[in-house]
């Protein structure tokens, strides 16, 4: 029989066992003697054997059931343990037996078989860690662990897995609809579909995220995770998973969205283009609107941050490395750097670099993000408007700011006294006014932008040439060797000012200039010094008779410390009551009664005493004041005759100045209209003497301004006749009532002198053209006599009186005939 049942186990190839309990032999068939190292010499082999070879942790409760086979009488045995292999790795087995009892009654055997359990094992092994794996991870990450038994239709939810949707344990059921029920619609499609895959594919573990209605919050975002359990046979038994609440992300990453999509829309609006550098990881991203900024082909570029700054200015990088160094490491908010970059057709932009560093916990930088825009217009636009700045708007010349400048660096490079000296020469072209009168401002531009060329083409390399005001120009000339080297330097510089200029309308224009210079080596450590004093220099030239250079000298300086408080002074002095009016008696030459008086205006100085009009009115002329003083004079003049008229006689009659300055740039009409309706006085006792230079100046509005005064009934006197531009034409011109006699042509008169033959033409010129005529400067008897013989009407000097006080000239007014001289 035992050798029938060897031979069947031979034949099968099963582990086969059997222990005889008393003589405590083991049989072992050769499949069960392949689980255990059994000696190749056949020697008998006991329990002991067996149990040697068992897992220390398996052979308790194996030795607690073999060994007590009384207790197993009538029962079959399963049990599961680990033996060493031949190889000497564990192998699981699980043993199947049966007891065999004697005629006894007792155990006497037990004989089974043994299945090598060991990929099962391991494989229960990996699913209890992996599901250990998940209960933990589920639990650190507080999901909601689901146990679905695909066989039973039956799931099992743990108590996060209600909490999570706002449930107790006893609210949710075991069925599948207590999940599947409370999905949002649009999202149970995607996740029946998920777990439907599971079923039919299985064994691959799979997310989704979803909506699922909670008890109290509304919809709550969902994220599960599964994964199917499969039987030997391939067939899914269960569904095992967790899931956790994402709303949270999902509103963050909703609101990304949308903050995003702003942003995309605020950059595509704003033409910027993106770039996101990963730190990291080093990658770099461009949108497509970075790289058509920088005309490079095929849309996004890609590159490192390295290749960026590789496209930028040589002279910018250095400073976009230290913003991008000083905002990574924490010293800014944020990053804000205007640079130029390398356009891909070989131009140049400017570019505004914006970006903002993302920092992980410890306050590393691990990406940075930002735009790039184009400001390549407002840029110029920058440039030009610092250009115009410091350049003339018509010439493109340096202005005076930027010459100023210039003029401060030159002197400041002026360490040593043998350093060679510099020098400023200011030209001011010579009656420019006349090219715009007379053919045009915009020819009188045409002109100021040739001279500005030719000189531009004259300067020495390293020179400056500007426009400072409207008709002047300077030159700083560096290095210059002395003054006699400057002044040669001016002077042909001057000359080719002076050339012929054709314009484009075909007229030739020809202008003379007047130059000023100053030397560096006086000492100058203000440049605005420099430029006054070559200013002063110019004046001196123009002065001098005009088309000139003259060289600054500390005189000229002094000359204009004088002026400037001469100006200062006169400025206050008709506040202050220090102007006052003189009278000079103008005589009938018939009898020597008086006619009239001239007013003649005189300043009473606190500390200079009584100032001349020579000194002063010239000055007035210049700055303005004049027109202050005149409309005082003329006022102060008219009362005081209305005052003489009513106490003497209202046939007397007042001559007062104007000057060409009011006469063209005041309301002379008004004030002469306004003085006769506050004095009272007849219009005809008034007359205004005016110069010859003044009808030269702007002859259509003057005639038309004197013909005004003629209708108010005021007279009109022409000054110094003979002295300027004396012609028949502008006395017919002018509605001029009065010739004056210059000085010049008087003295000397009733001696044979040459000049009486001026006088006498004079004389017969005005009678001619029914005019009166006033000899100026008459101071001896046979002056006297011989203008009286020519029939002169008037007369005044210093024979019959010089010019007085109000109080004293009054008092010549009781007189029959003025004596000689007072």
């Amino acid at each position: 029989m035992a050798q029938r049942y060897m031979l069947a186990a031979f034949a099968s190839g099963e582990a086969i066992w059997d222990w005889d309990v008393g003589s405590d032999r083991l049989f072992l068939s050769p499949g069960f003697r392949a689980f255990l190292p059994v000696p190749a010499n056949g020697q008998d082999i006991c329990l002991g054997f067996w149990f040697s070879h068992v897992h220390p942790d398996d052979l308790p409760w194996l030795e607690a059931t073999l060994r007590s086979p009384d207790r197993l009488a009538g029962r079959r045995v399963v049990i599961e343990h680990r033996v060493r292999s031949p190889k000497g790795d564990w192998t699981w087995l699980m043993l199947r037996g049966a007891v065999q009892a004697g005629s006894d009654g007792c155990v006497n055997r037990l004989i089974g078989t043994a299945i090598d359990i060991t990929e099962r094992k391991q494989a229960e092994e990996k699913l209890r860690l992996s599901e250990e794996r998940l209960a933990l991870a589920a639990a650190a990450t507080n999901d909601g662990l689901y146990d679905w038994d695909l066989r039973t239709d039956r799931l099992y939810y743990a108590p996060r897995w209600k909490a999570l949707i706002g449930h107790t344990e006893e609210e949710i059921g075991d069925g599948p609809e207590e999940w599947l029920n409370r999905v949002h619609p649009e999202d149970l499609i995607w996740l029946q579909a998920t777990l439907d895959a599971q079923v039919s594919a299985g064994a691959k573990p799979f997310q989704i995220e979803y909506r699922i209605q909670h008890a109290s919050a509304g919809w709550r975002w969902m994220l599960c995770r599964g994964i199917a359990v499969m039987d030997a046979s391939g067939e899914p038994l269960r569904l095992v998973g967790s899931q956790s609440d994402i709303t949270d992300r999902k509103v963050a990453e909703e609101q990304l969205r949308i903050s995003e999509e702003r942003y995309a829309l605020a950059a595509q609006g704003a033409n910027d283009g993106l770039w996101d550098w990963r730190i990291s990881e080093g990658d770099v991203y461009y949108s497509p609107r970075w790289s058509d900024m920088l005309g490079l082909p095929h849309g996004e570029w890609t590159g490192t941050i390295e290749d960026w700054f590789a496209l930028i200015h040589a002279s910018d990088l250095p400073g976009l490395r230290a913003a991008f160094s000083l905002h990574l490491s924490g010293g800014t908010e944020h990053l804000e750097h205007e640079v130029r970059i390398r356009h891909d057709s070989g131009g140049e932009l400017w570019v505004l670099i914006r970006g903002v560093a993302i920092r992980d916990a410890l306050g590393d930088a691990i990406r940075m993000a930002g735009s790039m825009t184009d400001i390549t217009d407002r840029k110029r636009a920058e440039q030009q408007i610092l250009f115009d700045a410091f350049h003339d708007g018509l010439t493109g010349l340096p202005n005076r700011s930027l010459l100023l400048d210039r003029i401060s660096q030159t002197l400041g490079r002026r360490r040593r006294p043998d350093d060679p000296p510099c020098a400023v020469i200011l030209f001011d072209l010579d009656h420019f006014k006349r090219v715009n009168d007379s053919l045009g401002p915009l020819a009188g531009d045409e002109v100021l932008r040739l001279l500005g060329q030719r000189l531009e083409r004259e300067r020495r390399a390293g020179d400056t040439v500007g426009r400072i005001s409207a008709d002047e120009y300077a030159v700083l000339m560096d290095g210059v060797v002395d003054v006699k080297a400057a002044l040669s330097a001016a002077t042909r510089l001057a000359a080719r000012i002076a050339e012929p200029l054709q314009l484009t309308s075909g007229e030739r224009v020809v202008l003379t200039v007047s130059g000023g210079i100053a030397m560096s080596h006086t000492g100058y450590t203000q440049a605005a010094d420099m430029l006054r004093d070559a200013s002063l220099a110019m004046f001196r030239a123009k002065g001098d008779g005009r088309n000139r250079v003259e060289m600054f000298d500390e005189a000229l300086r002094d000359r204009a410390m004088s002026r400037l408080r001469t100006e200062t002074d006169l400025r206050q002095a008709a506040d202050l009551q220090q102007l006052a009016l003189h009278y000079q008696p103008i005589v009938r030459l018939s009898d020597g009664s008086i006619a009239g008086f001239e007013a003649l205006i005189r300043w009473n100085h606190p500390e200079r005493g009584m100032i001349a009009p020579s000194e002063f009115v010239p000055l007035a002329e210049d700055t303005g004041l004049i027109l202050q003083i005149g409309r005082w004079a003329l006022g102060e003049a008219t009362q005081q005759l209305a005052r003489w008229q009513k106490a003497h006689g209202s046939g007397l009659f007042m001559s007062v100045n104007v000057s060409g300055r009011q006469m063209l740039d005041d309301d002379i009409v008004g004030h002469v209209r306004a003085a006769l309706a506050a004095s009272g006085i007849a219009p005809e006792t008034l007359k205004l003497e005016i110069t010859e230079s003044l009808l030269m100046d702007d002859p259509g509005r003057v005639v038309v301004l004197m013909q005004q005064i003629r209708d108010l009934g005021v007279g009109l006197s022409l000054d110094d006749f003979g002295t300027g531009y004396s012609s028949l034409s502008y006395l017919h011109r002018y509605p001029v009532g009065t010739l004056k006699i210059d000085r010049a042509f008087v003295h000397g008169t009733g001696e044979n002198d040459r000049r009486e033959e001026i006088s006498r033409i004079i004389l017969l010129l005005a009678k001619s053209l029914d005019m009166d005529v006033v000899a100026e400067g008459i101071e001896t008897a046979a002056e006297v006599q011989f203008l009286r013989g020519l029939e002169c009407r008037y007369g005044q000097g210093f024979y019959f009186s010089r010019p007085q006080p109000a109080g004293v000239a009054e008092a010549l007014l009781s007189l029959q005939s003025l004596p000689k001289e007072m």
